[in-house]
């Protein structure tokens, strides 16, 4: 628990850098998911999170990502595909450089493995069903073919993946990946936030989660840990929306970062070499049976 608490601080840390970014810049930003619920439900965080989510409008989010690079100095490091070449998700992520965040599978790719907080871009919906399949289509096949460059192929067991790996490095060394990446934001934003009545975290979780959009028209504070963070107006209604009526029901399960290898004192470029033996090491134990 203890270094759980050490994790919370230096989330808390980022995000606090990141509301004084965006109050200089009148950027809006709201707490979300998780994060959303625990300052709900626990005015901090939920006590067996290790997260931190963030959402803003696709408009605001893209300027805070044109104003990053200078907005945000060491041992802050906002990271996009733009920012850090072989990082291939459709979010971004405010990291302390000085820290360590390595899930195991990650930790043969080269990037940023802070300690983060997610910043996930609000997306408009299409209102059409065939338009939203092919959004869908598009950034998923756009961000499997990315992920694929650093995929240890022997080690995962995906010789599957043999050709795409080829054809994404020859890809990559031909277009950039900024610009190949570039076409899932070229995608997303065919459809803009004023021709639709709904917006998603769509290059996170697809649209398992459709928010309506006048949830953000105003912004109310929250207490959260030992500062105060913006929601959405209506936090109940997406809160409803993303678990459900019986919210206010603490329901302790996992985490997508359970199997993460945290350090608050040591940097990920002293951690990364441990942690890929330690994924080298239970990769073999299971293609040779023995896990």
């Amino acid at each position: 628990m203890e270094q759980l608490k050490e994790v919370w601080h230096i989330e808390v840390d980022l995000l606090h850098r990141l509301l004084e970014v965006c109050r200089l810049h009148g950027l809006r930003c709201w707490m979300a998911d998780g994060t959303l619920l625990g300052a709900v439900r626990h005015k901090g965080f939920i006590p067996w999170d290790n997260d931190l989510d963030v959402v803003m409008m696709c408009q605001d989010y893209d300027r805070l990502l044109q104003l990053g690079p200078n907005a945000f100095q060491h041992p802050y490091f906002l990271q996009t595909a733009y920012t850090d070449k072989h990082y291939y998700h459709g979010h971004a992520q405010l990291r302390n450089s000085m820290t360590a965040a390595i899930r195991p599978f990650d930790s043969h790719r080269p990037f940023n493995q802070g300690i983060f907080i997610d910043i996930f871009p609000l997306d408009a919906v299409p209102e059409d069903a065939e338009q939203r399949s092919y959004v869908i289509r598009r950034i998923r096949k756009i961000t499997r073919f990315l992920h694929a460059y650093d995929t240890p192929i022997l080690l995962s067991g995906r010789f599957g993946l043999v050709f795409r790996k080829w054809k994404c490095r020859w890809q990559v060394w031909r277009h950039g990946w900024q610009n190949i990446f570039r076409e899932v934001d070229n995608v997303l934003l065919a459809t803009q936030v004023e021709q639709c009545s709904q917006v998603a975290e769509i290059s996170f979780s697809g649209y398992d989660f459709l928010l309506d959009k006048h949830i953000f028209d105003h912004t109310v504070m929250l207490p959260f840990e030992d500062i105060e963070v913006p929601a959405p107006g209506n936090y109940d209604l997406f809160l409803r929306s993303v678990y459900g009526d019986d919210n206010m029901t603490p329901l302790q399960t996992g985490t997508a970062h359970d199997d993460m290898l945290f350090d608050v004192h040591r940097s990920y470029t002293e951690l990364l070499p441990q942690a890929r033996r330690l994924y080298r090491q239970k990769q073999l134990r299971k293609l040779f049976g023995k896990e």
